[in-house]
């Protein structure tokens, strides 16, 4: 699972509790970690191994685990607004990010040197492994929806996910959904899909957006759920 929890999730982490406990996933990355304190509790009531990533700005990175890590590392690298979380479990990598905000070409060109700097890093792994996170980002094909007034777009990202599709890697929700829209942002005015799931080697067996109650008031994202 991918999860965008908005702001740290303070004020709604009984909310966000119950959204991973039923979709049941055995590795969550969360990102917009504000306060590590309570990232680290949600992951103790849940069961589950917590590891996390200070980033180059207040909205941290942490990965939640039911099994357990075998090695972690934060690529807190100065190219990135936040940073780029490892973890190893059962044998695959798996890296979260959280890529700089914006609706306009000036924060684009900025995701997509942040998906540079990214791939100098995962160009070194020769085993089958994962991206994921908020991309801030759509993919080249996918169509959007009117955002909601308070949010004014002036650009439709859609590089930075062109870029990692280019380099090989699958857009596991596509791989199986080529048609659906599948937005995830804002969990209450749906209209693009940025919060993505990229694979490199293993097989998408599932791919979900996850959208029953209470997902639209617990974030400002919709987790999207994968099995390999």
């Amino acid at each position: 699972m991918t999860y965008n929890i908005w702001d740290g999730g303070l004020g709604r982490l009984p909310l966000l509790e119950h959204v991973i406990r039923s979709a049941a996933p055995d590795l969550v990355a969360l990102q917009e970690v504000t306060d590590r304190g309570a990232a680290e509790g949600l992951a103790a009531r849940l069961g589950m191994h917590f590891v996390f990533g200070q980033a180059n700005s207040e909205w941290g990175l942490a990965w939640l685990s039911r099994r357990p890590v075998a090695r972690a590392e934060n690529h807190r690298l100065p190219e990135l607004a936040k940073s780029l979380l490892e973890v190893q479990v059962d044998g695959m990598r798996f890296f979260a990010t959280h890529l700089v905000h914006g609706r306009d070409r000036a924060s684009e060109r900025i995701r997509v040197r942040e998906v540079e700097t990214i791939l100098g890093v995962l160009e070194q792994v020769d085993t089958p492994h994962a991206l994921v996170g908020d991309l801030n980002s759509v993919h080249p094909h996918d169509d959007v929806g009117p955002p909601p007034p308070e949010e004014p777009v002036e650009h439709v990202s859609r590089e930075p996910v062109a870029r990692l599709l280019e380099a090989g890697y699958i857009d596991a929700f596509r791989a199986l959904h080529p048609e659906e829209p599948a937005w995830t942002y804002k969990a209450a005015h749906p209209w693009a899909r940025l919060d993505h799931v990229l694979v490199k080697g293993p097989t998408v067996r599932e791919a979900v957006v996850v959208t029953s109650a209470p997902a639209a008031e617990a974030s400002d994202h919709l987790p999207v759920v994968v099995s390999l």
